[in-house]
């Protein structure tokens, strides 16, 4: 994020430059990875990461929403020192799904949600030496709330 309202100025002056440039290059670097969710299903999320950072973001976007999406808002608290996870849900994104149409999103269960986000946070997040941050999109407040209050204290 922007500190001095001079570089914001100047990034939202030259919007396209910034996001052909900057923008691109910082996304181009990402670590894509997957892992196992409920039922078998591939659960995909994007990582950046700095050795210097204490601090880490996981995001989770909303309902229909990519990953993808919120490249700008990685670029923004990497640079102001958190390392960022965005994880895509089952049914979204570039994640798996369970219907052989690949244009609907369908979850069995929202609990699925909550049990996918719970392993990412397990396999990925918690074992990590940095201060943890969630960012919610429209579908995820509820399952965050679920996670936080299914999960015991010190695993968070």
């Amino acid at each position: 994020m922007f500190w001095q309202q001079k570089d914001w100025d100047t990034r939202e002056n030259a919007f396209a430059a910034f996001t052909m440039g900057p923008l691109t290059d910082f996304w181009r670097q990402r670590e894509e990875a997957e892992f196992t969710g409920v039922d078998s299903i591939p659960v995909r999320f994007v990582r950046f990461c700095a050795k210097q950072h204490d601090r880490v973001v996981v995001i989770c976007p909303g309902r229909i929403e990519s990953y993808v999406k919120y490249a700008e808002l990685a670029y923004d608290l990497f640079h102001s020192g958190f390392d960022v996870m965005i994880i895509d849900h089952r049914g979204q994104g570039r994640s798996g799904r369970i219907l052989t149409d690949s244009h609907r999103g369908h979850v069995v269960n929202f609990s699925d949600y909550v049990d996918d986000l719970a392993a990412l946070w397990q396999q990925e997040v918690a074992p990590g030496h940095w201060r943890k941050t969630l960012y919610t999109g429209s579908l995820n407040g509820r399952r965050n709330r679920d996670l936080i209050f299914a999960t015991p204290p010190a695993a968070l």
